[in-house]
């Protein structure tokens, strides 16, 4: 189990309120991390909010090389930048692992 994992669920309503998925969905898409279908299915979302979560959810079934391209993506817009550090920083304690693991299991 990553620690990357507990990153995004700790920051996860600062990535579902402030991110727009576009250009992350597309950077994802690219890079491989993510197919043409999973973008049409991120779309199919009727709000933002909706959107995102559907695109983070899919990015928690990836492995963590989509993680790493999800930073790169939201650095790529200076408005994200912000965001992409609050998560790369985010501490992960192992209660925080302990917690995730109970949660997947």
């Amino acid at each position: 189990l990553s620690d990357w994992k507990v990153r995004i669920q700790k920051n996860y309503l600062n990535i579902i309120t402030d991110i727009q998925h576009e250009s992350i969905v597309d950077h994802l898409i690219s890079k491989q991390v993510m197919s043409n279908d999973d973008g049409k299915k991120i779309e199919s979302g009727k709000t933002p909010q909706e959107k995102n979560r559907t695109l983070i959810d899919m990015l928690l079934r990836k492995k963590e090389q989509g993680f790493i391209e999800f930073l790169k993506a939201l650095r790529k817009d200076q408005v994200y930048a912000d965001l992409a550090n609050q998560i790369e920083k985010t501490v992960v304690t192992s209660t925080d692992m302990a917690t995730l693991h109970k949660c997947l299991n």
